[in-house]
């Protein structure tokens, strides 16, 4: 409860930086793009390097705490290790009224939450898990950096053009194996710190594209997926195990290989 008003009150206390204010001398805001789980995110026209960026500031209720402030630190450090395509790149850090941000590469593109709920894009089974192999990619590229993201979720997956890219990193983490192996009972999936929360990420990811193409029929008692969604054997088998209904994936080539069995049906 005292999470949930010190959460509360921070929003209402939090002022965004304006359009068109200039941040530390240098970013022009051009629009608010979104709140993350560490920072609110701003399209900035760079006045030096005449690029549009991303600034992303750290919000105030994560400013007040060392933890919070360390956090946003770590997720910067992350990206700026990252040397990949699917991830933004990195550019410069600062601090504008006692607020520490850091700036990366824009992206073009609309990620999975505005495609499905604003455009209204539909997904067939096959279509879903195209996308979903090729989100899967960037997760083993993580994941071989010891690194788990624990934020797979529709709006931190753009589509840019014919590829896929993974943005923030506010909650991934190193895995440390060794911890991995000794069991801890389970109580949000999702933010474990281990090779199954993302892929646990990823099974509700692809139930999202799945749904786009599902028709909700008026008065109809609530169902599970597996009832609702007319997909193959194979599919729901995957999702399955990505949820941890059935047995869970150890790695992502496990979860490439059921896939690949799913596009040679």
């Amino acid at each position: 409860m005292f999470k949930r008003i010190t959460l509360f009150t921070a929003n209402v206390l939090e002022k965004r930086f304006q359009q068109n204010e200039i941040i530390a001398g240098r970013y022009q805001v051009m629009n608010h793009l979104g709140v993350g789980s560490y920072g609110n995110s701003y399209l900035v026209s760079d006045q030096v390097s005449q690029q549009m960026k991303v600034l992303k500031a750290l919000r105030i209720h994560k400013r007040i705490t060392k933890s919070g402030k360390n956090g946003f630190e770590q997720e910067k450090n992350l990206l700026q290790s990252i040397k990949h395509p699917g991830f933004p790149q990195y550019y410069e850090d600062g601090t504008y009224k006692n607020i520490p941000f850091y700036t990366m590469k824009f992206i073009e593109g609309k990620n999975f939450e505005q495609l499905i709920f604003q455009a209204g894009e539909k997904y067939s089974e096959i279509e879903a898990f195209r996308i979903a192999n090729q989100l899967l990619e960037l997760i083993n590229y993580l994941h071989e950096q010891q690194l788990i993201h624990r934020d797979i979720r529709i709006p931190n997956v753009i589509a840019n053009g014919s590829e896929i890219m993974l943005i923030d990193l506010g909650l991934a983490r190193k895995y440390d194996q060794s911890i991995g192996e000794h069991k801890k009972p389970k109580r949000n999936l999702r933010k474990e710190i281990n090779p199954q929360a993302d892929f646990y990420g990823l099974g509700h990811f692809l139930l999202f594209l799945l749904y786009s193409n599902f028709s909700f029929p008026n008065k109809k008692k609530e169902s599970s997926w597996e009832e609702e969604l007319e997909i193959s054997y194979q599919a729901k088998h995957i999702i399955s195990r990505l949820l941890q209904i059935e047995d869970c994936y150890e790695s992502c080539a496990q979860i490439k290989s059921d896939i690949k069995k799913l596009f040679e049906k």
